[in-house]
């Protein structure tokens, strides 16, 4: 009889990693990818609500949390701490948003794009917590034209950014690495055509506009998920959480058995495909479970990481998109959605103030339709991902399945 040489009998025997099928649960709650970016509430339940401003209003009056002064010399030159409250910003962008909706779509980004400014305040005097570095920002947008360029098409309207304002504070409270990915200064100006390019949630329309016969294809940049399907978390018997999701197979042509390599190729190195189908994909590493009662912070810490491969658009459904976010492309820009929308309708709100005549050329163009998309759905995608971002909740139209 065969024995194993001398010290090698009791060598452990390397388990295969195994991950369950069914999600892991959590506080009685499928534990899934959340739409906050930074800071998402495991814990709290799907808030049900086709009016997202009222509920932040409720929610800002539960909340005791306010700004104060690092300085107390600074009180003298500021004022009242109580002027700067997260409220009062969060009921000016209600004002904005319902005139907004008053006008016509030649005149609405204007308006729009001070919504959105009022509400990145709110949630900026909800976060910080010394009033001076607040004050240091807000008074100023931190958005600019790049006013050397033609001007004719989306390729030729450009948007750049300084260190200080509203935008670039904003920036860098969601994107630990914001001042890496776009940097300060002319030089770094980003056209409209390459910020457009970046939101899911007017990709369809970016593809169609650019996608001839005459021209090479742009690649899509987004996977479209199963339907009704957030990206969740199973519990792996290494004690372990994953992220585990399917994508929509629909997407790809109808002779495919897996994903293709092509797309395999342009996504984060931080998935892999699953063993028993071609078509879904899980976290390479997991995070490290707690107790029933917490998550670890390895866990938390794997999921900030994912959360950024992921854009969700506004439903009464979940509609969750994969970026490839490593797709070798000029046009890719793996920041913040909220982000790349807050710029580019700020850019745009300039022309309506200062050239409407560009912007009435520009919806007689080719890229109309795009345009038209993005004005019409930017401001309320905006409210409904800064909301997430200041309450870390999951907040769904009502009809939805929680």
């Amino acid at each position: 009889m065969y024995r194993l040489p001398k010290g090698r009998e009791k060598m452990p025997r390397r388990t295969e990693l195994e991950i369950s099928d069914i999600p892991y649960q959590y506080k009685n709650k499928i534990l899934r990818i959340n739409k906050s970016y930074c800071e998402p509430n495991f814990k709290s339940s799907t808030i049900l609500t086709d009016d997202a401003f009222t509920y932040i209003e409720f929610y800002f009056a539960s909340q005791k949390k306010a700004m104060k002064y690092a300085n107390s010399a600074s009180k003298a030159k500021y004022g009242d701490e109580k002027k700067y409250h997260y409220s009062f910003y969060w009921k000016q962008a209600l004002e904005f948003y319902r005139a907004s909706k008053l006008l016509t779509l030649e005149s609405a980004p204007l308006l729009s794009y001070y919504s959105m400014l009022n509400a990145a305040k709110a949630f900026l005097a909800f976060k910080c917590e010394y009033i001076e570095e607040f004050i240091e920002h807000f008074g100023n947008h931190g958005l600019f034209e790049r006013n050397d360029l033609d001007g004719i098409d989306l390729n030729t309207i450009a948007v750049w950014r300084k260190n200080k304002g509203v935008f670039p504070l904003l920036g860098r409270k969601i994107e630990s690495n914001f001042d890496s990915i776009w940097p300060s200064g002319k030089s770094n100006a980003i056209t409209l055509k390459n910020l457009l390019y970046n939101l899911a949630y007017v990709h369809r329309s970016y593809i169609i506009t650019y996608n001839t016969a005459r021209k090479p294809a742009v690649p899509e940049l987004f996977i479209p998920l199963k339907a009704d399907c957030a990206p969740a978390y199973h519990n792996g018997n290494d004690s372990n959480l994953y992220l585990m999701f399917e994508v929509d197979r629909s997407f790809f042509p109808t002779t495919a058995t897996s994903i293709p390599t092509s797309y395999l190729s342009s996504i984060s190195n931080d998935f892999c495909v699953r063993r028993n189908n071609n078509f879904a994909l899980r976290s390479s590493s997991g995070g490290k479970r707690n107790t029933s009662d917490s998550l670890s912070a390895e866990f938390k810490a794997l999921n900030s990481k994912l959360r950024r491969e992921f854009q969700y658009i506004r439903s009464n459904r979940r509609l969750w998109y994969l970026k490839r976010s490593n797709l070798v492309h000029s046009d890719v820009i793996n920041l913040n959605s909220m982000l790349i929308t807050m710029a580019a309708m700020h850019r745009i709100s300039e022309i309506v103030r200062y050239k409407p005549e560009q912007l009435a050329h520009l919806m007689n163009s080719k890229e109309n339709w795009l345009i038209h998309e993005f004005l019409t759905l930017a401001l309320d995608q905006f409210i409904d991902e800064i909301a997430a971002e200041i309450t870390g909740q999951e907040i769904m139209g009502t009809g939805t399945k929680a």
